[in-house]
């Protein structure tokens, strides 16, 4: 395909620059390159399109009879990983994956920081110009974190968390090296004998059917009492109305979610008053350098594309992921 059509749809992850859209150009002089809002595109536009960059709508995609690729911004695909979206079987799917890493574990050790040292209790005193102190919940350096998935965000989350000297356990889908920064490493089979250890658990695992209620009312329960639940996945791997429960009985310590079972959460969620729960709308994600790393990463798969070579992050529709 000497001179494909190409599709950009811009978003919050994904806005590239003239810059780097005349880069593109110099770079690639035969494309025909298409820049819309992503909500502003047309079904033509999708027709038309052999390459997409962005989030086109589900609903869309069968009308992508020329459609060879798409390139999500995100590192989590789930939404597009079903062959029956599109309108043939030999459309390329590749992800974001190794962008966010850095951003959304500054995100998870924020929260551990801000939940140990009562930061949310702190912010609400303001508010009543209170003048009262408390004690750290626990040393976050004697504590343990359980990490649910070890890709690139999994991998930067367990970094930081031993530079915290944190005791850092991780669970994996299949067993690997074990690097310096981890202390303890186990495939999904042996999660129930890891809950009961965790101070902090952080999920950070594809979505896919194998992880759907990954963290049910049972496991929940499991969780050594006090434990704080850390949620920057996405919504269905934990069991909403069960960590709800377990919040407000008071066996859990608290949770820090960036994602929920619906987005956004419903108004009338438990979640947005619970005192030791701190919602972000799926915010964990955004960086300055998210933009740039994905135009250089598309940049990349772009070449590899026409050269007819494997593409960096494609995603295997059987596994989803």
């Amino acid at each position: 395909m000497d001179n494909p059509e190409i599709l950009f749809l811009r978003c919050t992850h994904f806005d590239p620059t003239e810059n780097e859209l005349s880069r593109l150009h110099e770079s690639f002089p035969l494309i025909h390159l298409t820049v819309k809002e992503q909500d502003g595109y047309s079904v033509d536009d999708i027709k038309r399109a052999h390459i997409i960059a962005g989030f086109p709508k589900v609903g869309d995609l069968r009308s992508a009879g020329n459609l060879r690729w798409l390139q999500t911004p995100s590192a989590g695909v789930q939404q597009y990983a079903e062959r029956s979206i599109y309108a043939h079987d030999k459309v390329i799917l590749t992800s974001a994956r190794g962008t966010y890493g850095r951003q959304i574990s500054d995100h998870v050790i924020a929260m551990i920081i801000g939940h140990n040292h009562n930061l949310w209790t702190y912010r609400d005193q303001m508010k009543q110009k209170i003048w009262k102190r408390y004690f750290p919940l626990t040393d976050i350096w004697e504590s343990t974190i359980v990490i649910i998935g070890f890709g690139d965000i999994g991998s930067s989350i367990a970094k930081k968390a031993k530079a915290l000297d944190m005791h850092v356990v991780v669970v994996r889908r299949e067993s690997g090296n074990i690097p310096e920064y981890v202390d303890e490493m186990y495939t999904q089979e042996s999660l129930d004998d890891l809950l009961h250890r965790a101070d902090y658990l952080a999920v950070c695992a594809a979505s896919t059917k194998e992880t759907l209620n990954l963290i049910d009312g049972r496991r929940l329960s499991e969780l050594k009492r006090g434990c704080c639940v850390i949620n920057v996945a996405r919504g269905n791997l934990i069991d909403e109305k069960a960590l709800i429960e377990n919040l407000e009985s008071g066996h859990l310590g608290g949770a820090a979610l960036d994602v929920t079972e619906s987005e956004p959460l419903d108004v009338n969620s438990p979640l947005w008053t619970l005192p030791n729960v701190m919602i972000t709308p799926h915010a964990s994600g955004l960086s300055l350098s998210d933009s740039p790393q994905i135009v250089s990463l598309f940049e990349t798969n772009l070449r590899l594309f026409l050269e007819k070579k494997a593409l960096i992050n494609s995603i295997d529709f059987d596994k989803k992921y």
